[in-house]
């Protein structure tokens, strides 16, 4: 190896070609192997110098290929490399700030993320300008940049293009797969910095990611969500999402699944939440589960239906319990089949309910006991149990 590389040197000399100093910007890998041999004197002083300059580049350095060299640079294990910033973007963390040159109005500008402040900003990337994908979603969030306005939020869309293929976009008709008139600016990164810090950009490739940022007045991330390529973003999602996130800035109450504007919001107390979750539907309770079977709702219910003048099998289930689930279509078949029986469930979770349940020796759900005259006449049966449950109700029947 040290031969060869002495020859390659001596070979670039006498062609008259001037060392390059090494930069750090040169792979950690091949260039550390090139740097050993300059160290051995394989190599002119300064680019000795530079060549163990270089291989003290942090072990940790991202980056890809950017090109594959010269023969010689292949030989000499060379492999240049672009090294770009780490992810600094982080849900409740200050919002990396950029300048860049944007198209905005139809013009070449300066955009300075910090300009924004005391305004939300809806930051989305996309990877290329004149695709397929990306005009659909640049164009819906300026259509409708108005309604983001509304809520003192602007929109700001950023690619790895150059500013002079967003303004060419711009002043391509949107039928020929062009952009149009654009009431948001176009971020130009060309330096492909601003995605890289933002955690969106694809090394090899070039491009970013389909991130998406929601950034509050002091500049704080409050969002996140990145899509693949082939994905395109909803601007009804952004919209519920920033609305959602103003809400609680505002109000301090929280927002449950899929909440709108004028939904019912939590109080992200243990206590005071109660007062969201009473109203919360029962999937357990639901008809179509437990269809022919009747709700208990308090011991004078259950008191009074057991001492009635029909039999009855009472299922003590709960809505967590996947095993209740399980049985219940059972159950309302059964019912069905007895129209001389009478079906109820008990639901433990319910308050009074739980106390009648710990009275009656129920330890496990789903557990079925089986009543005549006010009395157990069948032995209870606890858990999934599909042959013992339906020999009990026929036994319960015929009693």
């Amino acid at each position: 190896m040290r031969t060869r590389v002495a020859a390659l040197l001596a070979r670039s000399a006498a062609r008259g070609a001037a060392w390059e100093p090494l930069t750090a910007i040169q792979t950690p890998l091949g260039l550390r192997a090139a740097a050993a041999s300059a160290a051995r004197g394989a190599a002119p002083p300064h680019a000795r110098a530079a060549a163990a300059a270089a291989a003290a580049a942090p072990a940790g350095a991202r980056g890809f290929a950017a090109s594959a060299g010269s023969d010689d640079d292949a030989a000499l294990g060379f492999e240049d490399r672009i090294l770009y910033p780490a992810p600094k973007a982080f849900v409740g963390e200050r919002a990396p700030d950029f300048t860049a040159p944007a198209v905005v109005d139809g013009e070449i500008k300066t955009v300075r993320l910090a300009d924004y402040r005391g305004k939300y900003v809806v930051l989305f990337f996309y990877p290329k300008d004149f695709t397929f994908v990306c005009p659909t979603e640049i164009i819906a969030f300026s259509d409708r940049a108005k309604e983001f306005e509304a809520l003192n939020c602007q929109v700001i869309a950023a690619s790895t293009d150059t500013e002079e293929t967003h303004l060419a976009g711009v002043k391509t008709p949107r039928n020929r797969g062009g952009l149009g008139y654009m009431a948001i600016p176009i971020v130009a990164d060309t330096t492909k910095e601003v995605a890289a810090r933002y955690g969106v950009l694809l090394e090899r490739a070039g491009i970013a990611l389909r991130g998406l940022f929601i950034i509050n007045p002091e500049g704080i991330i409050q969002q996140i969500g990145i899509n693949d390529l082939p994905i395109g973003r909803s601007v009804d999602e952004t919209l519920r999402l920033l609305q959602a996130i103003q809400f609680h800035a505002q109000h301090g109450e929280v927002c449950p699944a899929d909440w709108k504007p004028g939904d019912r919001t939590i109080v992200a107390d243990p206590e005071r939440s109660l007062d969201y979750f009473s109203g919360v539907p029962d999937h357990m309770g639901d008809e179509d589960e437990y269809k022919g079977v009747a709700s208990i709702a308090s011991r004078a219910e259950f008191d009074a239906l057991v001492a009635g003048d029909k039999p009855v099998v009472v299922d003590f289930m709960a809505p967590w319990c996947g095993k209740c689930r399980m049985i219940a279509p059972l159950v309302s078949s059964l019912a069905a089949k007895h129209p001389d029986l009478v079906f109820a469930k008990v639901d433990t979770t319910k308050d009074g309910l739980s106390t009648l349940t710990d009275e009656l020796g129920v330890k496990g759900l789903p557990a079925f006991k089986f009543y005549r005259g006010g009395k157990e006449v069948v032995d209870q049966v606890v858990g999934y149990k599909r042959k013992p449950l339906e020999e009990a109700v026929e036994k319960l029947s015929r009693a």
